[in-house]
């Protein structure tokens, strides 16, 4: 099962993030490395990671099928793990930044644009959106920037209250 990227380009790794758990392979190279190296001292790190999978490869569907268990279920243990780990970062991460005036528009017209052209990406939406914030009357804006405001006032009692429990 190939995994996918968990972080964006340049996102550093949090060092507190639980580890993955090993795949049924890795699970089974973890028994079988020491007997390889000692079968041939001095072989590279690539001549036994090929003796390894050529193994893997070769090993009957009712022993890989133990391995495939015992990765169930420390992916199991993992998922529980990750689980009170996001927990407790998302506790510890603070209000949600309010929107800005342009983002309560874009969250009122982008439907409607989306009914008119079904077929346009995200990017032709957002261009449309830009356009038609740019082209809006002031007085049409005020309703949005109004509640801008009361949101952010809201986040930022909020946060002080956050940074407040954190001290």
């Amino acid at each position: 099962m190939p995994r996918t990227a968990q972080r964006k380009k340049g996102q550093k790794k949090d060092p507190n993030a639980p580890k993955r758990p090993p795949t049924a392979f890795f699970l089974f190279a973890a028994t079988r490395r020491q007997h390889i190296k000692r079968a041939a001292p001095g072989a590279s790190v690539t001549h036994v990671a090929k003796a390894l999978g050529e193994e893997w490869r070769n090993l009957r569907e009712h022993e890989k099928n133990e391995f495939y268990a015992q990765a169930e279920i420390e992916k199991r243990k993992y998922e529980k793990i990750k689980e009170k780990y996001l927990a407790n970062k998302k506790a510890n991460s603070g209000p949600k930044r309010s929107p800005t005036a342009f983002f309560l528009f874009a969250k009122d017209r982008r439907p409607a644009i989306k009914q008119d052209q079904p077929d346009a990406k995200v990017t032709d939406v957002a261009k449309i959106l830009g356009q038609e914030w740019r082209n809006l009357a002031d007085s049409s804006k005020v309703k949005y920037q109004s509640e801008a405001v009361r949101l952010k006032k809201i986040y930022d009692i909020e946060k002080a209250k956050f940074e407040a429990r954190k001290k």
